[in-house]
């Protein structure tokens, strides 16, 4: 891809990264004020920041990640601020990570009237670099779908008995896009984000709601080793709004025009979407990680 028509590509994602702005639909105290909301990845980044914005809204809020110290400053901090929140620590990559979350949950709080699934993990490598390491693989399916799946199965049974409840996934417009040099990544949510519409379909009698919020690059910890310099990533409050924005509105599917555009690619001109991938592909470099660090390994 030449010089120029990097920059043309760059500044076309950029220019539609930026979510839409949804000022319509109910308060987000309105739909979490004496409610029960449990983050997963909550100690830091989108997930710590979700917390801290429910918790001011008036929700009662769970946080869990695997790092205790971390969840108990979030906790803290929503104290101070006159909120009331619970740290759980688990590994939800884990079964016994997952079901001893489950079973602290439901005996001390009940199913939480808002479950939402933000724990992650991102690799960058392609899979040309990929032959001996089947472990990526595996480590992204455990966490990105295996856990939130997991969880979601757990709690479900106590939601369909209250008849209400509503689950909202973290997902990326990796998926939208089949993003090159992220197959490992793209695979686990895309499975996440095809549990999650069967799970709406069969949960529909219910009460039970699910929502998709297919996020663009942020600027977090995880993307620091992926080398994204010249992409525009969205704050970590602008990421919490299009969450919040899920929370308040219940619809299925969150996204940006970056995603819609993508999906219409891939759908109505797969041959031309595939070639635009392909030299995106080539002009991306590959992560410090990638090339022999150890950030991803």
């Amino acid at each position: 891809m030449s010089r120029v028509r990097q920059v043309v590509a760059r500044s076309t994602i950029n220019a539609l990264t930026r979510p839409l702005p949804r000022p319509f639909g109910p308060r987000l105290g309105d739909r979490v004020r004496g409610r029960t909301v449990l983050v997963t990845g909550a100690s830091s980044g989108i997930g710590r920041g979700l917390a801290l914005r429910l918790a001011g809204a008036g929700a009662t809020v769970l946080v869990t990640a695997r790092r205790q110290a971390e969840l108990d400053t979030v906790c803290s901090e929503i104290a101070d601020a006159g909120g009331v929140a619970h740290a759980l620590a688990a590994d939800l990559a884990t079964d016994d990570g997952i079901d001893g979350l489950a079973d602290r949950v439901l005996a001390g709080h009940g199913a939480p009237d808002i479950l939402v699934l933000n724990a992650g993990r991102s690799i960058k490598r392609s899979i040309a670099r990929s032959e001996h390491r089947l472990h990526d693989y595996d480590r992204a399916m455990r966490l990105n779908y295996l856990g939130a799946v997991g969880l979601t199965l757990r709690l479900l049974p106590a939601m369909r008995e209250r008849r209400s409840g509503h689950v909202v996934t973290s997902s990326s417009v990796a998926v939208q896009g089949d993003v090159p040099r992220f197959s490992a990544y793209v695979a686990s949510k895309a499975a996440l984000d095809a549990f999650t519409r069967v799970a709406a379909v069969e949960c529909l009698a219910d009460g039970i709601a699910f929502t998709t919020v297919h996020l663009p690059l942020v600027d977090t910890e995880m993307i620091g080793p992926t080398a994204w310099d010249g992409f525009t990533a969205l704050t970590v409050d602008d990421a919490v709004d299009m969450l919040c924005d899920a929370i308040r509105r219940r619809p299925d599917h969150v996204g940006t025009l970056l995603g819609t555009a993508a999906t219409f690619g891939t759908t109505m001109t797969p041959g031309l979407a595939r070639q635009a991938l392909h030299r995106f592909h080539r002009a991306l470099p590959d992560s410090k990680a990638a090339r022999g660090g150890t950030s991803d390994d």
